[in-house]
Order: C-alpha cells, then structure tokens, then sequence
C-alpha cells in the first residue's frame, strides 16, 4: 500500500521582519569586549595565584623543610650516606 502523494505543491515563504533594528558592533565595541575578557582573566589568574600561595604558604608552616636530609654539595665534604 502506498501512501498518497500531493498532486501538486506550492512553497511557501516566510520573511520575518525584526521590530526593532540590531545595533552594529563597532570597532570600539570589539576592544572593549576584549580588554574586558582580558580583565576578567587577570582577576582569576591573580585569585588563583594568591589561593596556590596561601595554600603552600600553609604546608610549608605545617611541614617546615629540613636541610639535613639533603647531601653536602661542596667540594671535599664527606657524606654521612657513604659517597
């Protein structure tokens, strides 16, 4: 069985007409959406640079660094570990 076709077939168009017009972008729109991206990724850059050295700020307090598990590195010392 087949399904029945149209005999015949018109298109139809639609043309939509804005109310209002759109603004253009400028060249001047274009920088100050840039430098304001930019700006904005400058703030996290700085945000997260200041979280990462709070955070090993803290470590650091917590487990201080010791100086002694490390080999002398000047000429003629003798090491304890045997080289």
């Amino acid at each position: 069985m087949q399904a029945a076709q149209p005999t015949t077939s018109t298109p139809i168009v639609v043309t939509v007409v804005p109310a209002t017009p759109a603004r253009e972008r400028t060249v001047g729109d274009v920088i100050i959406g840039a430098l304001s991206l930019t700006g904005v990724l400058i703030l996290i850059a700085l945000a997260l640079g200041v979280v990462f050295a709070a955070v090993r700020y803290a470590w650091h307090r917590r487990h201080p660094p010791h100086e002694d598990h490390l080999p002398p590195v000047a000429p003629g010392t003798v090491s304890k570990h045997g080289s």
